[in-house]
C-alpha cells in the first residue's frame, strides 16, 4: 500500500480532525492526525489560550501594530 493510499484510508468522513488506524500503523494515524490539527489551527489556538491576556494590553498590541505599519507605509512613500 502507498502513502496515497494509507492517506485516504486514515481520513474519518465527517470528522474534520479524525484518522483511523490502517493496517496497525499506529505511527502513521497519529502523524496525520497531528498535521491535521496543525492545519486547521487548533493547536495555535490552544497556545494561545494558556494565559489570560487583558482587553487593554490586547488594544496596545493593536496600536503598536498599526504605529508600525504606518511607520513603513510613510517610510515607503518617500
Amino acid at each position: 500500500m502507498n502513502k496515497k493510499q494509507k492517506i485516504w484510508q486514515s481520513h474519518l468522513p465527517g470528522t474534520a480532525l479524525g484518522a483511523s488506524v490502517v493496517k496497525g500503523d499506529i505511527g502513521f494515524a497519529i502523524r496525520f492526525w497531528k498535521k491535521a490539527l496543525k492545519d486547521s489551527g487548533k493547536i495555535f489556538e490552544f497556545k494561545k489560550r494558556k494565559e489570560h491576556i487583558k482587553k487593554s494590553q490586547k488594544r496596545r498590541e493593536q496600536l503598536n501594530i498599526a504605529k508600525f505599519n504606518q511607520y513603513l507605509k510613510d517610510k515607503h512613500q518617500d
